[in-house]
């Protein structure tokens, strides 16, 4: 079967009455057809990494602002959904390679099962299939939005590999890393959908922004995550940024209340730190010592806000009720990670 006779349940229909819930398991059911269009033996290792419980964010986000339109059609949304979930997991596959991370999902990662250069072709061919599917649109927007979104993921990964270890990242460049690693795929998730509503430039503008806040907050959360983070409701390695010399939210805003000495005592041990217990205990120190967890979840918080100023600027008042309660679930991830009382991967 090509892609082009691939259609969803009640492809012609309009969304109109179908909730997010709903969507998503016309979703699951369309994005199996996909990975069965795919050749052997890409087939069988995509379907490990493709259906390991994914959150589905960028999917539900064309959804939210592409099903607004009341002749929104089903299917060019699900592959919409597809494309930008294939690119997501394409990035994740060679992100777990880069930091040498045991698991993702509550699984092995991937390239611990096949091998790190098998992996690596694995995101490669997500990637291009993606783009393949992007092409089978009439309009080549689509195509332009989601190459753009593709580069600057890699862009971002680039210049996060570069800053390792460098004490002197800016709050401003862990930003602009974050916001092209991670942002750029949730803004491109916006305007696609609000492209497929028949958006005004100003709307797709508008999702763009409010996909990029949201991107960075989101970042943000797992970046804390990674520190602070409960190991048996996460579903993945944590310690990883540590592990791999990243420089992320809860080192910067620790460098920022530190002391000289403190700071130059904590560079030189993590440095190559790997497993340094020497290091993890400094931190834990430092992190108690100057409230870090509670710090990075509060600036957390402030960003949030101006999210939902930028979800409460929509000019369809449904899409911005249906946005608000979206972002919503982020409110009770926060008070989880405020009731843990230090990082479990310090601990160990």
């Amino acid at each position: 079967m090509s892609l082009k006779q691939l259609s969803s349940p009640n492809a012609n229909d309009c969304l109109a009455g179908v909730d997010l819930k709903n969507f998503l398991v016309f979703f699951e059911s369309y994005f199996a057809d996909i990975v069965g269009c795919l050749d052997e033996p890409i087939k069988s290792m995509a379907e490990k990494v493709i259906f390991a419980k994914g959150k589905r964010i960028r999917p539900s986000l064309v959804y939210l602002f592409g099903s607004t339109s009341t002749d929104s059609n089903t299917d060019k949304l699900l592959k919409a959904s597809a494309i930008l979930e294939l690119v997501h997991i394409a990035t994740l596959v060679h992100d777990d390679i880069l930091d040498d991370a045991s698991h993702r999902r509550g699984a092995v990662a991937i390239h611990n099962d096949l091998g790190r250069h098998t992996a690596i072709l694995l995101g490669d061919a997500l990637f291009s299939f993606a783009l393949e599917m992007a092409t089978e649109f009439d309009s080549t927007k689509i195509c332009q939005i989601v190459a753009s979104a593709t580069r600057k993921t890699c862009s971002g990964e680039i210049n996060q590999t570069y800053s390792k270890g460098d004490f002197s990242l800016s709050f401003d460049d862990y930003i602009q890393i974050i916001r092209d690693k991670t942002g750029e795929l949730f803004s491109a998730s916006c305007m696609v959908g609000s492209l497929l509503a028949n958006g005004s430039a100003c709307d797709m503008e508008l999702a763009s922004e409010f996909g990029l806040s949201l991107g960075i907050n989101y970042q943000m959360y797992d970046d804390v995550i990674d520190f602070f983070g409960n190991p048996s409701s996460i579903g993945k390695s944590l310690g990883t940024d540590f592990n791999s010399g990243k420089i992320t939210l809860p080192i910067l805003t620790l460098l920022e209340c530190s002391t000289s000495s403190e700071k130059d005592n904590l560079s030189s041990l993590m440095v190559g730190a790997g497993c340094n217990s020497e290091a993890k205990s400094l931190l834990r120190e430092l992190f108690c010592k100057y409230d870090i967890k509670n710090t990075c979840l509060d600036m957390f918080d402030d960003n949030l806000k101006s999210t939902i100023s930028l979800a409460k600027n929509m000019s369809d008042p449904n899409l911005c009720d249906r946005i608000l309660d979206f972002v919503s679930s982020f409110r009770g991830k926060i008070n989880s990670l405020k009731k843990l009382r230090e990082s479990n991967f310090l601990a160990i």
